[in-house]
């Protein structure tokens, strides 16, 4: 058999130039072509499974093993290769390849639920020998194969291991988002090895990826996701959070030019919205729209790239405008000491101008309607900008772009 193996996969030999001139030599009639020898031993293994002799099926399961045909033995229809596989999981319990083979087998088998329940041993195993990633794609085939289960039968048992295996996953991801987190920020400091070590042996619960690496290394972006996989709400923390992983991205782009400053901040907004602008608790438009105005006035950035950062993500114009006319009404002292008073409301004029320009950007059965609170909102700016002590040049200039602003919403409100 080994002999006929062998023949199988050699290959045939690379043409050469030959040695003396004339006809290339004939080939050898007596020996075996690689096809051939496959063949033979096709037919001779079906030959020998024919029997009924299980301590034969043993001998030739483990030879099948060792010359690396696993493939060839999963494809073996015989009652004896299910018990042949759990006694050799369980006399070599720390033989991954065999594992592996034992899931493939019940998966082919159409036995979901208990390939599902080795992927999840295979996921939790306390080792150095499997990688988180391997980790996180034995889960993955695990909410796969209970998937499968529970379209097959639909027992409550199914269902909530499905969900059990689903929340192993998620937690794992998270698992992954922080070894990337510290990998990134890792020194020659051997605490930064050891918990990439930690991290890479065993699967962690949320309270120990969150306490003992995601707080214990400063990493926002994690502790952001952590809180948020666990439902747990503190509005100050989350609040915390947020300003972090905004101070943090101003202070790695402190050398570059302002309008790459703008694009990276914007784009960071961007991506960590997409994950949490479906719930404004992990999301607080109101608290970002305020701080990221605080830091583009200090920074004296261009008026717009906060508004527009928030309507790509579907914050609607009409939530963010009552969002700006609160914060300009709280009269926070902030403007003051930063002598920008009327930097929210040089905002709200562009966010209006916006507007103006795309009409679309309000629903239209909500366009009158909103149309009508900028009117009377204008009507109120003007008051105070006119009450202004001297009247400099920039309220005179702010005085005209909301009379210009009036005009066009006056002709959008008459259908204009």
């Amino acid at each position: 058999m080994e002999e006929l193996l062998n023949t199988s996969r050699a290959h045939p030999a690379s043409p050469s130039l030959p040695n003396k001139p004339g006809p290339p030599a004939t080939p050898d009639p007596h020996q075996m072509t690689s096809q051939q020898a496959e063949a033979y031993i096709e037919a001779m293994l079906n030959q020998a499974l024919a029997t009924d002799d299980e301590l034969f099926h043993v001998a030739l399961y483990d030879w099948l093993v060792d010359q690396g045909l696993t493939e060839r033995l999963l494809e073996v229809n015989s009652p004896f290769v299910e018990p042949y596989l759990k006694r050799a999981t369980q006399y070599k319990p720390d033989n991954l390849d065999m594992l592996d083979l034992l899931w493939k087998y019940y998966e082919k088998t159409r036995n979901y639920p208990a390939a599902a329940k080795i992927l999840c041993k295979l996921a939790e195993r306390h080792s150095t020998d499997i990688s988180l990633q391997q980790r996180i794609e034995y889960l993955s085939r695990a909410v796969m194969c209970a998937k499968s289960s529970t379209l097959r039968t639909s027992s409550a048992t199914e269902g909530e291991f499905l969900h059990e295996l689903e929340e192993k996953l998620e937690v794992a991801r998270l698992q992954l988002q922080v070894f990337e987190s510290v990998a990134k920020i890792a020194t020659q400091d051997p605490q930064y090895g050891d918990a990439l070590s930690l991290l890479n042996s065993e699967l962690m619960d949320i309270t120990k990826l969150y306490g003992d690496f995601a707080d214990t290394f400063e990493l926002s972006e994690c502790k952001l996701a952590i809180v948020h996989c666990a439902g747990h709400y503190d509005q100050q923390l989350v609040q915390a959070l947020w300003q972090e992983i905004i101070e943090r991205e101003l202070e790695e782009t402190t050398n570059k030019a302002a309008s790459s400053r703008v694009t990276i901040l914007t784009n960071k907004l961007v991506s960590l919205g997409k994950i949490y602008s479906s719930s404004e608790r992990y999301f607080p438009v109101s608290f970002l729209v305020l701080l990221l105005e605080k830091k583009s006035c200090q920074l004296n950035w261009d008026s717009l790239w906060v508004f527009k950062a928030f309507l790509s993500l579907e914050v609607p114009l009409s939530r963010l405008y009552v969002i700006y006319d609160q914060h300009f009404k709280a009269k926070d002292p902030f403007w003051q000491t930063a002598r920008s008073p009327l930097h929210l409301l040089e905002v709200i004029c562009a966010l209006l101008d916006y507007f103006c320009d795309t009409p679309a950007s309000v629903v239209i059965h909500e366009r009158r309607h909103f149309i009508t609170v900028c009117l009377d909102a204008i009507s109120s700016y003007k008051v105070e900008l006119e009450a202004t002590a001297q009247m400099p040049d920039v309220i005179r200039r702010m005085l005209a772009k909301f009379k210009q602003l009036q005009a066009k919403l006056d002709r959008m409100l008459m259908g204009k």
